[in-house]
Protein backbone atom coordinates (compact mmCIF):
# COMPACT_ATOMS: atom_id res chain seq x y z
CA UNK A 1 0.00 0.00 0.00
CA UNK A 2 1.27 3.50 -0.84
CA UNK A 3 1.87 6.07 1.85
CA UNK A 4 -1.14 8.12 0.71
CA UNK A 5 -3.26 5.00 0.69
CA UNK A 6 -2.28 4.18 4.28
CA UNK A 7 -2.99 7.72 5.44
CA UNK A 8 -6.31 8.02 3.64
CA UNK A 9 -7.41 4.55 4.78
CA UNK A 10 -7.15 5.72 8.38
CA UNK A 11 -9.58 8.59 7.80
CA UNK A 12 -13.12 7.77 8.88
CA UNK A 13 -15.83 7.86 6.21
CA UNK A 14 -17.72 10.89 7.67
CA UNK A 15 -14.58 13.02 7.91
CA UNK A 16 -13.62 12.08 4.35
CA UNK A 17 -17.08 13.07 3.14
CA UNK A 18 -16.79 16.42 4.90
CA UNK A 19 -13.44 16.96 3.21
CA UNK A 20 -14.99 16.25 -0.16
CA UNK A 21 -17.78 18.77 0.49
CA UNK A 22 -15.30 21.39 1.63
CA UNK A 23 -13.35 21.08 -1.61
CA UNK A 24 -16.46 20.90 -3.82
CA UNK A 25 -15.87 21.10 -7.60
CA UNK A 26 -18.56 23.80 -7.82
CA UNK A 27 -16.47 26.31 -5.92
CA UNK A 28 -13.02 25.58 -7.35
CA UNK A 29 -11.25 25.84 -10.68
CA UNK A 30 -10.65 22.91 -12.99
CA UNK A 31 -7.17 22.25 -11.65
CA UNK A 32 -8.47 21.99 -8.12
CA UNK A 33 -11.35 19.79 -9.35
CA UNK A 34 -8.84 17.32 -10.82
CA UNK A 35 -6.84 17.28 -7.58
CA UNK A 36 -10.03 16.58 -5.61
CA UNK A 37 -10.87 13.63 -7.85
CA UNK A 38 -7.42 12.19 -7.28
CA UNK A 39 -7.83 12.51 -3.52
CA UNK A 40 -11.19 10.77 -3.62
CA UNK A 41 -9.85 7.98 -5.79
CA UNK A 42 -6.90 7.50 -3.45
CA UNK A 43 -9.22 7.31 -0.47
CA UNK A 44 -11.41 4.61 -2.02
CA UNK A 45 -8.37 2.75 -3.36
CA UNK A 46 -6.76 2.86 0.08
CA UNK A 47 -9.88 1.50 1.80
CA UNK A 48 -10.24 -1.23 -0.83
CA UNK A 49 -6.58 -2.23 -0.48
CA UNK A 50 -6.88 -2.27 3.31
CA UNK A 51 -9.91 -4.55 3.14
CA UNK A 52 -8.19 -6.83 0.65
CA UNK A 53 -5.00 -7.06 2.73
CA UNK A 54 -6.97 -7.89 5.87
CA UNK A 55 -7.95 -11.24 4.36
CA UNK A 56 -5.02 -13.50 5.13
CA UNK A 57 -4.23 -16.27 2.76
CA UNK A 58 -3.33 -19.68 4.14
CA UNK A 59 0.12 -21.25 3.85
CA UNK A 60 1.14 -22.28 0.38
CA UNK A 61 1.53 -25.89 -0.64
CA UNK A 62 5.24 -25.34 -0.94
CA UNK A 63 5.59 -24.22 2.68
CA UNK A 64 3.42 -27.09 3.86
CA UNK A 65 5.54 -29.60 1.98
CA UNK A 66 8.73 -28.09 3.42
CA UNK A 67 7.33 -28.44 6.94
CA UNK A 68 6.37 -32.11 6.63
CA UNK A 69 9.20 -33.24 4.32
CA UNK A 70 11.60 -34.40 7.09
CA UNK A 71 8.83 -36.30 8.89
CA UNK A 72 7.64 -37.85 5.63
CA UNK A 73 11.19 -38.97 4.88
CA UNK A 74 11.39 -40.60 8.32
CA UNK A 75 8.10 -42.44 7.75
CA UNK A 76 9.28 -43.69 4.36
CA UNK A 77 12.55 -44.85 5.94
CA UNK A 78 10.69 -46.84 8.62
CA UNK A 79 8.34 -48.38 6.05
CA UNK A 80 11.24 -49.32 3.77
CA UNK A 81 13.27 -50.93 6.57
CA UNK A 82 10.19 -52.77 7.82
CA UNK A 83 9.65 -54.20 4.35
CA UNK A 84 13.32 -55.10 3.87
CA UNK A 85 14.05 -56.61 7.30
CA UNK A 86 11.57 -58.83 9.17
CA UNK A 87 13.50 -58.29 12.39
CA UNK A 88 13.11 -54.51 12.15
CA UNK A 89 9.30 -54.65 12.20
CA UNK A 90 9.13 -56.80 15.31
CA UNK A 91 7.23 -55.05 18.14
CA UNK A 92 10.08 -55.44 20.61
CA UNK A 93 12.43 -53.66 18.20
CA UNK A 94 10.24 -50.55 18.11
CA UNK A 95 9.97 -50.60 21.91
CA UNK A 96 13.76 -50.95 22.15
CA UNK A 97 14.31 -47.99 19.80
CA UNK A 98 11.88 -45.85 21.80
CA UNK A 99 13.60 -46.86 25.03
CA UNK A 100 17.07 -46.01 23.70
CA UNK A 101 16.08 -42.62 22.27
CA UNK A 102 13.53 -41.55 24.87
CA UNK A 103 16.23 -39.57 26.69
CA UNK A 104 17.02 -37.52 23.59
CA UNK A 105 13.29 -37.12 23.01
CA UNK A 106 12.82 -35.61 26.46
CA UNK A 107 15.67 -33.17 25.83
CA UNK A 108 14.13 -32.36 22.44
CA UNK A 109 10.89 -31.26 24.14
CA UNK A 110 12.79 -28.49 25.92
CA UNK A 111 14.80 -27.73 22.79
CA UNK A 112 11.53 -27.20 20.90
CA UNK A 113 10.62 -24.33 23.22
CA UNK A 114 14.09 -22.82 22.82
CA UNK A 115 14.03 -22.97 19.02
CA UNK A 116 10.47 -21.61 18.81
CA UNK A 117 11.66 -18.71 20.96
CA UNK A 118 14.36 -18.04 18.39
CA UNK A 119 17.29 -19.29 20.46
CA UNK A 120 19.52 -22.33 20.67
CA UNK A 121 20.85 -24.42 23.55
CA UNK A 122 24.12 -26.19 22.84
CA UNK A 123 24.74 -27.08 26.48
CA UNK A 124 22.02 -29.74 26.91
CA UNK A 125 24.31 -32.73 26.34
CA UNK A 126 26.97 -31.57 28.78
CA UNK A 127 24.25 -30.51 31.21
CA UNK A 128 22.84 -34.04 31.22
CA UNK A 129 26.30 -35.44 31.84
CA UNK A 130 26.97 -33.00 34.69
CA UNK A 131 23.61 -33.56 36.38
CA UNK A 132 23.82 -37.33 36.11
CA UNK A 133 27.39 -37.33 37.37
CA UNK A 134 26.71 -35.01 40.30
CA UNK A 135 23.61 -36.92 41.32
CA UNK A 136 25.39 -40.28 41.18
CA UNK A 137 28.48 -38.95 42.95
CA UNK A 138 26.57 -37.46 45.88
CA UNK A 139 24.30 -40.50 46.04
CA UNK A 140 27.30 -42.77 46.33
CA UNK A 141 29.06 -40.53 48.84
CA UNK A 142 25.96 -40.33 51.05
CA UNK A 143 25.30 -44.08 51.02
CA UNK A 144 28.83 -45.15 51.97
CA UNK A 145 29.45 -45.89 55.66
CA UNK A 146 30.85 -43.07 57.76
CA UNK A 147 33.74 -45.27 58.87
CA UNK A 148 35.70 -46.61 55.95
CA UNK A 149 36.18 -50.32 55.71
CA UNK A 150 39.56 -51.83 54.97
CA UNK A 151 40.61 -50.54 51.59
CA UNK A 152 37.29 -48.75 51.11
CA UNK A 153 36.03 -45.17 51.03
CA UNK A 154 34.42 -43.28 53.84
CA UNK A 155 31.07 -41.63 53.24
CA UNK A 156 28.32 -39.92 55.18
CA UNK A 157 26.53 -43.02 56.44
CA UNK A 158 23.07 -42.09 55.16
CA UNK A 159 20.36 -44.63 54.54
CA UNK A 160 19.71 -45.83 50.99
CA UNK A 161 16.41 -43.96 50.83
CA UNK A 162 17.94 -40.67 51.96
CA UNK A 163 20.84 -41.05 49.53
CA UNK A 164 18.40 -41.78 46.69
CA UNK A 165 16.34 -38.66 47.48
CA UNK A 166 19.50 -36.55 47.55
CA UNK A 167 20.62 -37.78 44.15
CA UNK A 168 17.21 -37.27 42.56
CA UNK A 169 16.94 -33.77 44.05
CA UNK A 170 20.34 -32.77 42.67
CA UNK A 171 19.37 -33.87 39.15
CA UNK A 172 15.80 -32.55 39.10
CA UNK A 173 16.53 -29.25 40.86
CA UNK A 174 19.97 -28.67 39.38
CA UNK A 175 18.58 -28.88 35.84
CA UNK A 176 16.22 -25.90 36.15
CA UNK A 177 18.92 -23.94 38.00
CA UNK A 178 21.47 -24.44 35.23
CA UNK A 179 18.81 -23.67 32.63
CA UNK A 180 17.91 -20.48 34.47
CA UNK A 181 21.59 -19.51 34.45
CA UNK A 182 21.66 -19.93 30.67
CA UNK A 183 18.49 -17.89 30.35
CA UNK A 184 19.86 -15.05 32.49
CA UNK A 185 23.03 -14.92 30.43
CA UNK A 186 20.92 -14.55 27.29
CA UNK A 187 18.16 -12.28 28.62
CA UNK A 188 20.00 -10.13 31.16
CA UNK A 189 23.60 -10.50 30.05
CA UNK A 190 22.61 -9.86 26.41
CA UNK A 191 24.91 -12.64 25.25
CA UNK A 192 23.99 -14.43 22.01
CA UNK A 193 22.37 -17.75 22.83
CA UNK A 194 24.95 -19.55 20.72
CA UNK A 195 27.87 -18.10 22.71
CA UNK A 196 26.26 -18.47 26.16
CA UNK A 197 25.27 -22.11 25.69
CA UNK A 198 28.48 -23.02 23.89
CA UNK A 199 30.34 -21.82 26.98
CA UNK A 200 28.01 -23.95 29.11
CA UNK A 201 28.78 -26.97 26.93
CA UNK A 202 32.49 -26.66 27.72
CA UNK A 203 32.14 -25.69 31.39
CA UNK A 204 29.62 -28.36 32.41
CA UNK A 205 31.64 -31.14 30.78
CA UNK A 206 34.86 -29.89 32.33
CA UNK A 207 33.37 -29.86 35.84
CA UNK A 208 32.20 -33.47 35.76
CA UNK A 209 35.43 -34.63 34.14
CA UNK A 210 37.40 -32.98 36.93
CA UNK A 211 35.19 -34.43 39.68
CA UNK A 212 35.31 -37.98 38.29
CA UNK A 213 38.93 -37.66 37.08
CA UNK A 214 37.81 -38.76 33.63
CA UNK A 215 36.46 -42.10 34.81
CA UNK A 216 33.03 -43.61 35.43
CA UNK A 217 31.01 -43.01 38.57
CA UNK A 218 29.86 -46.43 39.84
CA UNK A 219 26.40 -47.19 41.29
CA UNK A 220 25.65 -47.29 44.98
CA UNK A 221 21.89 -47.48 45.62
CA UNK A 222 20.11 -50.55 44.28
CA UNK A 223 16.69 -48.88 44.17
CA UNK A 224 17.97 -46.25 41.75
CA UNK A 225 18.67 -48.89 39.09
CA UNK A 226 15.03 -50.00 39.07
CA UNK A 227 13.78 -46.60 37.85
CA UNK A 228 15.19 -47.02 34.36
CA UNK A 229 15.22 -50.80 34.23
CA UNK A 230 13.80 -52.50 31.13
CA UNK A 231 11.58 -54.56 33.44
CA UNK A 232 10.01 -51.53 35.11
CA UNK A 233 7.09 -50.05 33.28
CA UNK A 234 3.65 -50.71 31.88
CA UNK A 235 2.75 -54.06 30.32
CA UNK A 236 0.97 -53.64 27.00
CA UNK A 237 -2.11 -55.90 26.83
CA UNK A 238 -2.85 -58.03 23.75
CA UNK A 239 0.59 -57.34 22.24
CA UNK A 240 3.41 -59.84 22.61
CA UNK A 241 6.96 -59.98 21.37
CA UNK A 242 8.14 -62.44 18.76
CA UNK A 243 9.14 -64.75 21.62
CA UNK A 244 5.68 -64.75 23.09
CA UNK A 245 6.51 -62.50 26.04
CA UNK A 246 4.39 -59.44 26.93
CA UNK A 247 5.76 -56.09 25.82
CA UNK A 248 6.78 -53.68 28.56
CA UNK A 249 6.66 -49.94 27.92
CA UNK A 250 9.44 -48.72 30.19
CA UNK A 251 9.38 -45.76 32.55
CA UNK A 252 11.66 -43.88 30.15
CA UNK A 253 9.16 -44.20 27.29
CA UNK A 254 6.26 -43.19 29.53
CA UNK A 255 8.24 -40.18 30.76
CA UNK A 256 9.00 -39.13 27.19
CA UNK A 257 5.36 -39.43 26.11
CA UNK A 258 4.25 -37.54 29.22
CA UNK A 259 6.72 -34.71 28.64
CA UNK A 260 5.69 -34.46 24.99
CA UNK A 261 1.97 -34.28 25.80
CA UNK A 262 2.42 -31.75 28.60
CA UNK A 263 4.78 -29.69 26.45
CA UNK A 264 2.23 -29.60 23.62
CA UNK A 265 -0.60 -28.56 25.96
CA UNK A 266 1.46 -25.80 27.56
CA UNK A 267 2.60 -24.51 24.18
CA UNK A 268 -0.82 -24.52 22.51
CA UNK A 269 -3.30 -23.98 25.34
CA UNK A 270 -1.70 -21.61 27.83
CA UNK A 271 -0.87 -17.92 27.93
CA UNK A 272 2.79 -18.74 28.47
CA UNK A 273 2.89 -20.87 25.33
CA UNK A 274 1.35 -18.11 23.25
CA UNK A 275 3.91 -15.68 24.65
CA UNK A 276 6.74 -18.00 23.64
CA UNK A 277 5.41 -18.17 20.08
CA UNK A 278 4.85 -14.41 20.02
CA UNK A 279 8.42 -13.68 21.08
CA UNK A 280 9.78 -16.14 18.55
CA UNK A 281 7.68 -14.64 15.75
CA UNK A 282 8.42 -10.97 16.49
CA UNK A 283 10.11 -9.96 19.72
CA UNK A 284 9.57 -6.23 19.14
CA UNK A 285 5.84 -6.62 18.56
CA UNK A 286 5.61 -8.93 21.60
CA UNK A 287 7.33 -6.31 23.76
CA UNK A 288 4.88 -3.64 22.58
CA UNK A 289 2.05 -6.03 23.42
CA UNK A 290 3.24 -6.20 27.03
CA UNK A 291 5.14 -9.50 26.96
CA UNK A 292 8.20 -9.61 29.21
CA UNK A 293 10.92 -10.80 26.87
CA UNK A 294 13.47 -11.40 29.63
CA UNK A 295 11.11 -13.40 31.84
CA UNK A 296 9.85 -15.50 28.94
CA UNK A 297 13.37 -16.24 27.74
CA UNK A 298 14.55 -17.25 31.21
CA UNK A 299 11.56 -19.53 31.73
CA UNK A 300 12.10 -21.25 28.39
CA UNK A 301 15.71 -22.06 29.20
CA UNK A 302 14.62 -23.21 32.64
CA UNK A 303 12.22 -25.67 30.98
CA UNK A 304 15.07 -26.91 28.83
CA UNK A 305 17.13 -27.48 31.97
CA UNK A 306 14.27 -29.35 33.63
CA UNK A 307 14.05 -31.70 30.65
CA UNK A 308 17.79 -32.29 30.95
CA UNK A 309 17.35 -33.17 34.62
CA UNK A 310 14.63 -35.72 33.86
CA UNK A 311 16.74 -37.25 31.08
CA UNK A 312 19.74 -37.41 33.43
CA UNK A 313 17.78 -39.40 36.03
CA UNK A 314 16.48 -41.92 33.51
CA UNK A 315 19.75 -42.31 31.60
CA UNK A 316 21.89 -42.75 34.72
CA UNK A 317 19.39 -45.24 36.13
CA UNK A 318 19.24 -47.27 32.93
CA UNK A 319 23.03 -47.52 32.66
CA UNK A 320 23.44 -47.78 36.45
CA UNK A 321 26.59 -45.70 36.13
CA UNK A 322 27.74 -42.42 34.62
CA UNK A 323 30.64 -41.96 32.23
CA UNK A 324 32.04 -38.48 32.78
CA UNK A 325 33.25 -38.29 29.18
CA UNK A 326 30.38 -40.00 27.31
CA UNK A 327 27.15 -39.25 29.20
CA UNK A 328 25.02 -36.95 27.04
CA UNK A 329 27.80 -36.52 24.48
CA UNK A 330 26.52 -34.78 21.30
CA UNK A 331 22.91 -34.97 22.47
CA UNK A 332 22.47 -31.34 21.53
CA UNK A 333 22.81 -32.20 17.83
CA UNK A 334 20.44 -35.16 18.15
CA UNK A 335 17.88 -32.99 19.93
CA UNK A 336 18.10 -30.23 17.32
CA UNK A 337 17.69 -32.81 14.54
CA UNK A 338 14.64 -34.29 16.30
CA UNK A 339 13.06 -30.82 16.62
CA UNK A 340 13.60 -30.03 12.94
CA UNK A 341 12.31 -33.43 11.81
CA UNK A 342 9.26 -32.83 14.00
CA UNK A 343 8.44 -29.75 11.90
CA UNK A 344 9.71 -26.85 14.01
CA UNK A 345 11.24 -24.10 11.88
CA UNK A 346 14.74 -22.98 12.80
Amino acid sequence: MTRSGIILATISAPSATSALKLFSPKTHRSGERCHLGAVGNRYHAGVTELKTSSVRSGPSWGSRFTAIAPLAALVLLVVGLSWYSPDFRKPENFVNILNQWSFVGIVAVGMTYVIILGGIDLSVGSMVGLLAGLGMWFMRRASLPAVAETGGEAGWGWSAGAALCLGLAIMLVGGPLLGTLNGLLVAVGRLPAFIATLGGLAIYRSVILAMAKGSEIPPSVEAFEKIGSAKSGLTVPLIESSRGKPLVVTVSILAFLGCAVVGEIVLRRTVFGRRVMAVGDNAVAARYAGVSIGWTTTMVYMISGLMCGIAAVLNASRNNSVSSSQAGLMWELDAIAAVVIGGTAM
